[in-house]
């Protein structure tokens, strides 16, 4: 078909009518394969799935049922079946996914099984060959580099987490490269290139960071992007040549400390080297995704409950805490440097932001297990500082348009600040949070103030200040509250704190009525 006569028709089934669509379907039936291949006719077909209605497509679908292997393995081919899939629902998805499991799949109609279901009814020579026909797809796919399907990331998800360590090891080679960074955007896809890099040896884990860093930007974006993140989340945790992360991934992470820090997918790869594996920060879900689990180097293993015997496919020979150590770096240009200089300059606006408070709070305790004390110490009693200094303007109760909210008022940067209180208190480490944070506060913003801050959200960490252990802090309050509150501040906060606990188990309109502006 030339490009002018693949114009003319898609014209007809674009303006046309239903019955005009149905008799250009009549016509494209009976080579629907060869039009999919070709050059310019496979864009009729794109129109044709795009345009059908809900009636229709059930037909059309039926028109390419036996040829979806086949055609993912075509440029023209896989465009098609791309829209096909796209356009379908979850059982008609299946269908078209278990194509690839075997000719009984296509042949004999039923509702079709993801393949882990599938493995667990089939008997153990049954499951190897529908591995077997799964590689005789899945193989010329890769080899190609016609990755960039939904279906195909599908595929090789459910391929890799099947096979045996040999045709693991097969398919890592071959993805290996540039053609990973076309899966990171699906969910299926990040499962992929998650297993690429746990499963690769050095070489194949280096031809795959270059593969992603390969385009402007590209990691940049991987960082923000939904199932993309997760796929540096493994890189950082799996890989142990620190000195290739340092040149390849980790400029372009510290490029826009700020922007990655406010992006809800981008601050969980500061989060994961401040504080791993925290699930308030990355979910279970996505640490289950970033870290395949063990996969014997041979044999055959399809069931979870089958023992692992022997050496397993990749893995990392480096400690966690020096690989984290190692990335965070030395000095004010390292990773950790940058972090710490971003924080202090943008202290106000990071405390205030929903996202990017988290990653102020962890650097400002220094990380779990104080990691960030070794190197950066003076850096992190500046940020600190910043911290203090971002608390110290008076109170605006009603701020006009235009104006940002006292750092003490706002909702995320007073419990962020209330956090760092109660870690300084509860949490002691030995640089010096136990005591440094809550009288850095103190001196800088709310001595001789406590009273200005009652009946707004700066409640919550004059109640925080109250109980830090503090008694220099503990007395100064009690002689500046007590004479206004008629009660001890031990005994106000200790009422603040079971009033907010009780408004917790109340339903949200009892609780917004019950409570002040005070406690949100």
């Amino acid at each position: 078909m030339s490009h002018t006569a693949s114009r003319v028709i898609q014209a007809c089934a674009k303006h046309g009518n239903e019955a005009d669509r149905k008799a250009l379907l009549a016509e494209a039936a009976p080579r629907v394969v060869d039009i999919a291949k070709s050059s310019y006719g496979h864009f009729l077909l794109c129109k044709l799935v795009s345009a059908a209605t809900k009636a229709q497509f059930p037909e059309i679908l039926k028109m390419f049922r036996g040829h979806i292997a086949q055609l993912l393995r075509h440029p023209c081919g896989a465009a098609v079946i791309d829209d096909l899939y796209n356009e379908a629902t979850r059982k008609q998805q299946a269908a078209m996914a278990a194509e690839l499991y075997g000719r009984e799949y296509v042949l004999f109609s039923g509702e079709a099984k993801r393949l882990p279901e599938l493995m667990k009814e089939l008997p153990a020579a049954k499951q190897k060959a529908v591995l077997r026909n799964m590689a005789q797809h899945a193989i010329p796919i890769m080899e190609k580099a016609l990755v960039d399907p939904p279906l195909v990331h599908r595929i090789l998800a459910e391929y890799i987490a099947a096979s045996p360590g040999t045709s693991v090891s097969e398919a890592v080679q071959l993805l290996s490269g540039p053609p990973l960074v076309r899966l990171v955007h699906t969910k299926e896809g990040a499962q992929v290139a998650c297993a690429v890099i746990a499963y690769g040896t050095a070489k194949d884990r280096k031809k795959a960071i270059k593969g992603l860093a390969g385009q402007a930007d590209s990691i940049l974006k991987m960082a923000q992007d939904e199932f993309g993140h997760v796929v540096l989340l493994c890189i950082l945790d799996t890989v142990d040549d620190t000195a290739l992360l340092k040149k390849q991934i980790i400029p372009e992470l510290q490029s826009n400390l700020c922007e990655l820090s406010k992006s809800k997918s981008g601050r969980r790869i500061i989060l994961q080297l401040l504080h791993p594996n925290h699930q308030k920060y990355v979910p279970l879900h996505l640490q289950q995704m970033a870290h395949p689990p063990p996969k014997p180097a041979s044999g055959f293993k399809i069931l979870e409950d089958q023992e692992q015997v022997g050496e397993t496919l990749g893995g990392s020979k480096k400690d966690n805490e020096l690989r984290r150590q190692e990335i965070l770096g030395e000095g004010a240009s390292s990773f950790a440097g940058l972090l710490c200089k971003a924080c202090k300059l943008n202290a106000a606006d990071m405390l205030r932001d929903p996202q990017a408070c988290d990653v102020i709070v962890e650097v400002a305790q220094a990380g779990s297990s104080g990691v960030l004390s070794t190197h950066h110490f003076s850096a992190v009693h500046e940020v600190r500082e910043a911290i203090a200094q971002a608390a110290t303007p008076a109170p605006v109760i009603a701020p006009k348009a235009g104006e940002e909210e006292h750092v003490l008022m706002n909702y995320f940067s007073s419990r962020a600040v209330r956090r760092l209180i109660m870690s300084a208190s509860y949490h002691a480490s030995e640089d010096g949070a136990s005591t440094e944070f809550p009288m850095l506060l103190w001196e800088a913003a709310l001595k001789g103030k406590c009273q200005q801050w009652l009946g707004t959200h700066a409640e919550k960490v004059l109640a925080a200040l109250a109980t830090c252990n503090n008694s220099t802090i503990s007395n100064a309050m009690e002689v500046e509250l007590q004479p206004i509150l008629g009660k001890s501040v031990q005994q106000w906060a200790a009422d603040f704190v079971q009033l907010g606990s009780e408004k917790s188990k109340l339903p949200i309109k009892k609780r917004i009525k019950k409570c002040s502006v005070s406690q949100f």
